[in-house]
């Protein structure tokens, strides 16, 4: 039956219920700005009822106790977060490459490759007027030394872009494998943890965080088991699964934005590494693009320049260095040949080697309008206007996108913190609650404590 002490043990039990909710609160005010931390509360459940009899079968309640310390989670926005982050990641990063790579060509400028051929096409054009001149003549060659200049200048930036690009794209890599180790090993602590009925909700949010800066790095997918472990399925390849790490592949290719593990092969949608993948991408699609041009430059430039002949009866002399054998070299190491590097004389005007025989210079100063076959029936001023301009295309969408998801992933971190995140209004709200509990608690423990005492009294 119910006996004379129960109200002492229900205040006792109710004075360290609202002091460990009270410890509770406390712990959610220390972490207000602790990233990744979820709000924790109190699940109070009543202690079964005690039966007694008095005439008839009654029952009276016995107080409560702490039933759980619940984090507060909502699974759904945890989803939206990472997947609106994996595509930031992807966006972000490779708009940034996208701006590198513009800044490399710096383009329109005074010190661009479009600048250098309207002035090599100039000089050449203004040589034809006046096939005898000098001056015109010195300035075909130093037009041309800026020309091949700035290709090989761009071409070398650009190697140097896509060796940083692919050391990044390791980078990235590695650090999705050390997260992956440090997810598996959370993994790890909280299946012992609540396999014993214990809290382990600090490793969770933990462990949430390590999935959260996963999906900025790569495209996740997330598995829950009832043992409360994760499986991490990152590009499609199984990376976590419980206590157990698969290394996410190495092996990568730029230009179709994959992995391989030597057997498959996974595409990679989102994240930095997306990014990396396509900004490295893009810096190859330039170089090959410089390449095009300086080949085409070369073939069509020194086809004509060899058909020349000056006063001294020499012919064949090329203008930009070449190689005999095909494939020509491309941008790499692109210039002015030795013969015209070294006497102003072999910079050919005409057939004839009269010294009014301008035919070759006109010949090469229209070549600036004329179509090309190699650049897509495109002329050389076309052919690399197209290449600023969808670059320039390609970046304005990439960063209009980034802008977009950042929105996007802004809005719903706000919808998160709203649930999960800690409200000092609220969290001070709720302590002067428990301290009012605590103290009726106390008050109600010193009336039962003097109902005992004079109950003892009597029994003396």
């Amino acid at each position: 039956m119910a006996g004379p002490f129960l109200g002492l043990n229900m205040s006792s039990l109710a004075l360290k219920n609202y002091q460990r909710a009270m410890t509770t609160i406390g712990n959610n005010i220390a972490n207000v700005n602790t990233r990744g931390y979820s709000r924790q509360t109190v699940e109070f459940s009543p202690l079964p009822q005690l039966q007694f009899y008095s005439g008839t079968w009654k029952s009276i309640g016995q107080g409560s106790l702490i039933s759980s310390v619940n984090r507060v989670r909502a699974d759904y926005l945890e989803a939206s977060q990472n997947n609106a982050s994996s595509q930031f990641g992807k966006y972000d990063t490779a708009s940034t490459h996208l701006q590198r790579i513009e800044g490399i060509y710096g383009e329109p400028s005074d010190s661009g490759i479009n600048q250098a051929l309207d002035r090599f096409f100039n000089s050449w054009s203004g040589l034809g007027s006046n096939p005898g001149d000098t001056a015109a003549k010195t300035e075909v060659r130093l037009s041309g030394q800026v020309l091949t200049d700035r290709v090989r200048n761009r071409y070398q930036d650009l190697t140097l872009l896509g060796n940083t690009q692919t050391a990044q794209v390791t980078s990235t890599i590695d650090q999705i494998n050390g997260l992956a180790n440090r997810i598996a090993s959370l993994n790890a602590q909280i299946t012992a943890t609540v396999g014993t009925d214990g809290s382990a909700n600090d490793l969770m949010d933990q462990r949430d965080l390590a999935v959260s800066d996963l999906s900025s790095l790569v495209n996740v997918n997330r598995q829950i088991f009832p043992d409360g472990s994760y499986a991490i399925y990152a590009a499609g390849h199984t990376l976590v699964q419980g206590a157990s790490v698969r290394p996410f592949p190495s092996t990568f290719d730029a230009a179709t934005g994959t992995v391989t593990d030597g057997t498959n092969t996974f595409s990679v949608k989102g994240g930095a590494l997306a990014g990396h993948l396509a900004g490295l991408n893009e810096t190859n699609v330039q170089k090959a693009n410089l390449d095009q041009l300086a080949n085409q430059l070369r073939t069509q430039v020194n086809t004509l320049h060899a058909a020349g002949t000056n006063g001294a009866g020499d012919t064949g002399v090329l203008f930009f260095n070449d190689v005999l054998v095909p494939p020509q070299t491309g941008a790499g190491n692109f210039a002015l040949s030795s013969d015209v590097q070294g006497d102003l004389s072999k910079v050919m005007t005409g057939l004839t080697g009269d010294a009014s025989d301008g035919s070759i210079a006109q010949q090469l100063g229209e070549m600036r309008d004329t179509a090309q076959v190699t650049l897509g029936g495109k002329s050389f001023k076309s052919y690399f206007s197209d290449i600023i301009g969808k670059l320039t295309s390609d970046t304005n969408f990439q960063v209009n996108a980034a802008a977009t998801e950042a929105g996007v992933l802004d809005q719903i971190e706000q919808q998160q913190q709203a649930v999960s995140g800690v409200s000092l209004d609220d969290e001070m709200a709720n302590l002067v609650k428990m301290q009012r509990s605590y103290q009726a608690a106390a008050r109600a423990m010193t009336i039962f404590d003097q109902m005992s005492e004079e109950l003892i009294n009597l029994i003396r």
